[in-house]
């Protein structure tokens, strides 16, 4: 039998660090959102469930070409798509240059953001 060590210390350590980075990244993104016109979109059951999934069909891509054809009208420059439980499951930001980008939110961090987003509820509605 091999011998294996636990290394419950350095996983935790990096599992930190990459949360932190990834959760800065989100908060710079909804900064740049800030203040522009926003559409928030709630996926039903179903999408919500298929959003998170992985497998021939990406969801994710699909959903989200989807929702900017219907947002994009010439006002809207952000948007928040939510899952079926009114978790940020992805955010999106109109760019001159570029067109819009995105950024997905992992489930592990929704929650967080959801409250990092409630903090600015009044501009969302």
């Amino acid at each position: 039998m091999s011998e294996y060590r636990l290394k419950f210390t350095e996983g935790t350590e990096q599992e930190d660090e990459s949360r932190q980075r990834t959760l800065d990244e989100l908060h710079d993104f909804i900064k740049t959102m800030d203040g522009r016109p926003l559409a928030i979109v709630t996926l039903d059951k179903e999408q919500s469930v298929l959003w998170d999934q992985e497998g021939e069909i990406d969801y994710q891509d699909a959903y989200g070409q989807q929702i900017i054809e219907q947002v994009t009208d010439g006002i809207t420059e952000t948007l928040v798509i939510r899952d079926s439980e009114g978790l940020p499951v992805a955010l999106a930001a109109q760019n001159s240059e570029t067109g819009w980008q995105g950024i997905g939110i992992d489930k592990r961090l929704r929650f967080e953001i959801a409250t990092a987003l409630q903090n600015d509820e009044t501009e969302f509605e």
